[in-house]
């Protein structure tokens, strides 16, 4: 386990190395993280290198027992380079270039800015792959177009027409998949189409292709360099940081499969603790199997107008650990006394002085270290569940004028809530991965479905898994484009029914109501019989328009236009909700009924954020409330015998939580992941 910081020694000078590696020893920081922004002190002016500062640095951390994750600074150009290469800045669509002083301010294409790149991080990579303590490399920051978008310069331009060539070979070709007869849209010459603009309504087609390049242009521009670093460093881990938040404007899942491991920012008040958890669940799952790195987090909190809670910092290092992680690095390790993030908080002042982040830190790192013997081999986490999450999906309702309806990323998030209220875990997998194993997988609302999607959602269901799609499901083409035929595109057969249309819920059409300023949100009621029971309530959003086609209907609607139609289906073990946002009561019932399906047992009165996850021998208990809570030992009947607590105390027959408090339980030698046993007092 790595526990570290984001150091930055350009900035402070030599004269604090000695002092600062030593206050990070003493807390138990045995990585840094360093350079990520520093190229204007690594090179100064075009091809002279200044590193000296860099070789100290890194030598005065290795006499202090910590290791160097070394990042290549191409996030932040210098002055000279975006002055004398005024081509290197990216381009909005408006044609204004972006200005010295930001970062990622820069084109991803240029020829030019990567000449520089190659040179600078041929340079690190041979230099500093002398370092026994350089462990791995860290390549640009955050590499995404969230913070300033893409770039529209005449490369990109270019660079786009040739992507598009490639793709369909011919303009007519192109006119058909994208449909262009509406608005007389249709393409007559390549020079015509440009990258899509928010400046323009554009086809979602256009929209949607815009995305893809533009995330399989970053993905190469990561590669570009991890190539660089592999050929001069090849012992060395070679990755990347994906920035905060769930999700993200490119498609880390097929970047990560071609480097060395999973790197991810996540600060612990970004989101709530489920989407948090869900955040780990990703993680997990990019390269199934590995652990993590988390390579920046909060000392405090993002937000500098509040303070975090007492030992909130030691529970979400704990949650970190017990989800699969194997780095904690703290952003950062002083506060900077100038520039953009001059008030996100250190683990010191920005006077240098250790204070309570530091003394937190230290306390919790120190105690990890000391129980990470007893904790050593542990096996990742299990999930009985998956969801498919994809990035094409994803792209679509960003292209579409649906988007602010469709909300796709929050409808996925609140799958995950309801199996995170019953401590159910679940693994994120993409519609490429590998679905064996896992005994119900959940699909958002995923409106194109491939036909290699299709088959391997047939195979598995064959195998005996349980199927549950929501939403719009299957009703467009790979090009955005709503299919000719009743859906679900490729799986008619499999849920048998014929999704043929759907609505989406605002009211604009009363006699007191207008089209522009009186919007409100339609619910419609539902009712059935799931696990022999009643079930009614209410959903909003879109609903969708269905005809059975061998499937039986659960639940209908009950009011105006849509009584009687069907809402949720069964064939087989594949059911169908053919609509979103079902109010929490609703939600619940139909989540309990699939987990009976799916023979999951989860904990449906466990408090909510606190978490329970097993690894191996090892039961983790994280408490991320502001209140104690006290469990029975009793909720643990399955999980085995108690060998001792590592972590926290049992009283009596519950465990005690302090609020943000942490317990670990290891279980008997024998106890498997999910075994029948008797809990004794402790």
């Amino acid at each position: 386990m790595y526990f570290g910081c984001a150091y930055y020694p350009e900035y402070w000078g030599k004269e604090r190395y000695e002092e600062d590696a030593r206050l990070m020893q003493e807390a138990g920081i045995n990585l840094v993280r360093i350079g990520e922004f520093a190229w204007s002190r690594m090179e100064p002016e075009e091809g002279v290198f200044q590193l000296e500062w860099l070789h100290t640095c890194i030598r005065t951390l290795a006499e202090h027992g910590i290791h160097v994750l070394l990042c290549t600074p191409t996030a932040t150009p210098p002055a000279w380079l975006t002055d004398q290469y005024p081509e290197t800045l990216l381009t909005k669509s408006s044609g204004q270039k972006l200005s010295h002083g930001g970062r990622r301010h820069y084109c991803y294409t240029t020829e030019v800015y990567r000449e520089h790149i190659k040179r600078l991080v041929e340079t690190l990579s041979k230099t500093f792959s002398v370092y026994p303590s350089v462990l791995g490399w860290q390549i640009d920051n955050e590499p995404d177009t969230g913070e300033n978008g893409i770039c529209y310069c005449e490369n990109c331009q270019r660079l786009f027409k040739e992507w598009l060539q490639e793709k369909y070979t011919t303009l007519s070709q192109l006119n058909e998949r994208w449909k262009t007869g509406f608005w007389s849209v249709d393409y007559s010459h390549w020079r015509q189409i440009k990258l899509a603009s928010a400046e323009v309504r554009q086809y979602s087609s256009h929209q949607l292709d815009t995305k893809r390049f533009a995330s399989e242009k970053i993905l190469d521009f990561v590669l570009f360099q991890a190539n660089i670093i592999k050929e001069n460093h090849p012992e060395a881990l070679v990755s990347t940081n994906q920035n905060g938040g769930i999700f993200t404007n490119i498609h880390f899942g097929h970047l990560f499969k071609k480097l060395d491991i999973v790197m991810k920012d996540l600060y612990f008040d970004i989101c709530t603790q489920n989407d948090n958890d869900l955040v780990f669940s990703l993680c997990r799952s990019f390269k199934k199997g590995q652990p993590f790195w988390i390579t920046e987090t909060g000392a405090a909190v993002v937000d500098y107008t509040r303070p975090p809670k007492k030992d909130q910092f030691r529970a979400f290092l704990w949650t970190n650990l017990a989800n699969g992680g194997q780095a904690h690095v703290v952003f950062r390790w002083r506060t900077c006394l100038s520039g953009q993030e001059q008030e996100l908080q250190g683990l010191l002042e920005h006077s240098g002085y250790p204070g309570h982040r530091y003394q937190t830190a230290k306390k919790a790192f120190l105690e990890m270290q000391g129980l990470l013997p007893q904790l050593k081999d542990l096996p990742m986490p299990k999930a009985e569940v998956a969801i498919i999450h994809d990035y094409e999906a994803m792209w679509m309702y960003q292209s579409s004028v649906i988007k602010e309806e469709i909300r796709y990323e929050e409808n996925l998030s609140k799958q995950y809530l309801s199996l995170y209220r019953r401590n159910i875990h679940a693994d994120i997998l993409s519609p490429e991965d590998d679905f064996s194993g896992y005994k119900l997988i959940l699909l958002p609302s995923l409106p194109m479905i491939s036909d290699m999607f299709a088959k391997k959602l047939q195979d598995y269901i064959s195998l005996g898994g349980v199927l549950f799609a929501q939403g719009q499901f299957g009703c467009r083409d790979a090009f955005a484009n709503y299919v000719e035929v009743p859906g679900p595109d490729h799986l008619q057969t499999l849920f048998g029914v014929q999704a043929v249309g759907g609505m989406y819920l605002k009211s604009h059409v009363a006699a007191d109501e207008a089209w522009y300023g009186c919007e409100r949100d339609v619910k419609i009621g539902i009712q059935g019989t799931l696990n022999n029971s009643e079930v009614s309530g209410l959903v909003s959003t879109w609903a969708g328009d269905v005809l059975l086609d061998g499937a039986e209907a659960l639940l209908v609607y009950t009011e105006d236009t849509y009584e009687g139609q069907p809402v949720l289906t069964r064939m087989n073990n594949a059911y169908y909700f053919c609509a979103m946002d079902a109010d929490e009561g609703l939600t619940a019932r139909v989540f309990d009924y699939l987990m009976q399906q799916a023979n999951i047992q989860g904990l449906t009165d466990w408090p909510l954020y606190v978490e329970k996850i097993r690894r191996g021998r090892f039961l983790f208990l994280i408490n991320h409330r502001d209140e104690a809570v006290d469990l029975p030992l009793s909720d643990f009947n399955r999980d085995g015998h108690i060998e001792k607590c590592i972590v926290g105390c049992l009283n009596g027959q519950t465990v005690h939580l302090d609020a943000f408090g942490v317990c670990v339980l290891q279980f008997g030698q024998n106890d498997s992941d999910c075994c029948e046993g008797n809990l004794e007092k402790t």
